[in-house]
């Protein structure tokens, strides 16, 4: 009876040691591993429209005196003397520099005595009552003597600098430095620049970079305030002065009005205008090394389609070619 009894317990251990080890495997077997699920992307989107679109550009406009002359020198030589300040107003023929003339001015002293020896020789052979051909010989070379030293004599002149215009003068720098006595130029060296004082006009300044597809002839609003009128561009001057550059757009109004010299002036450039053609905005382009598109949402799936851009506005961009529309555009 004791060994049955004892071999019933070692099946009851052996029972539970059983059940013991199966419930730890389950509890193993328990264990998940949590499954990240993507969530949808949302996209941001606009449809490619048909419509009009206009490129402008808006600008402020002042009124001005947009034309000048370049003042160089006509000889080289070593500045004298500057006889004016800059920057500062002159007149038509004022001297504004003077440079030193001694080897000229020599070569005139020099030629003076040989065209006062010519015009002896002619008086002594008249006087003398000389062979005909002998007068006219000598009359010829003092004609001769004449011309040379009238021409040195005019050639003063190349050594002084004038006012070509009426306007404001100002020097111009040389690698940073203005020009001052004593310094060595040369001829058609750039002495400064005078603004011509005698032609005001509308000017709208762009620096660096000319406004795109404005031209002669380009079309203009003019806005003042409540009044508007219209006005043409009639010249384009561009303008080159160290570090920086500018173009200077002259417009013409069409109509003359006192109230736009005032200033406060806004000069709107209408440069090309299309009708009916397809739109989208500016920020759904694209632009990868050279290459332009937008990306398209067809059926929940984003597609890169290349497209070719016309005008723009401050918004809108118009596609030439890529687009029909009616497209939905991702724009995030």
């Amino acid at each position: 009876m004791k060994s049955i009894r004892f071999i019933a317990l070692i099946s009851a251990a052996a029972m539970c040691f059983g059940l013991c080890a199966c419930g730890k495997s389950e509890k193993k077997d328990e264990i998940a591993v949590p499954i990240l699920e993507t969530k949808d992307i949302t996209y941001k989107t606009v449809k490619a429209e048909i419509g009009d679109i206009s490129q402008e550009y808006h600008q402020e406009g002042v009124y001005d005196y947009p034309y000048s002359e370049t003042v160089t020198f006509k000889a080289s030589g070593q500045i004298k003397s500057i006889d004016v300040e800059s920057p500062c107003d002159v007149k038509k023929g004022d001297l504004l520099c003077t440079l030193y003339s001694d080897d000229v001015d020599e070569q005139i002293e020099e030629e003076e005595i040989r065209l006062n020896q010519a015009k002896q020789t002619v008086a002594t052979l008249q006087a003398n009552g000389a062979d005909y051909s002998e007068i006219q010989l000598s009359q010829y070379d003092l004609q001769i003597e004449q011309l040379k030293y009238d021409s040195l004599v005019a050639s003063l002149e190349d050594y002084k600098v004038y006012a070509p215009c009426d306007g404001q003068f100002d020097l111009a720098d040389r690698q940073g430095q203005e020009l001052t006595a004593f310094m060595p130029v040369n001829k058609g060296e750039v002495l400064g620049y005078t603004s011509d004082k005698s032609q005001k006009a509308l000017c709208v300044s762009v620096f660096d970079n000319a406004l795109t597809n404005v031209n002669f002839g380009t079309a203009v609003q003019i806005v003042q305030g409540a009044n508007t009128m219209g006005g043409t561009v009639t010249d384009i001057i561009y303008n080159e002065s160290g570090d920086f550059s500018a173009y200077v757009y002259v417009i013409t109004p069409d109509e003359e009005n006192d109230m736009l010299d005032l200033g406060g002036i806004e000069v709107v450039f209408d440069v090309y205008s299309r009708l009916d053609t397809v739109i989208v905005p500016q920020k759904a382009v694209k632009k990868l090394d050279g290459r332009n598109y937008v990306n398209l949402l067809v059926d929940g799936v984003k597609i890169e389609q290349d497209v070719e851009l016309g005008i723009e506005d401050n918004d809108n961009v118009e596609i030439l070619s890529g687009l029909s529309g009616g497209e939905e555009i991702i724009l995030n």
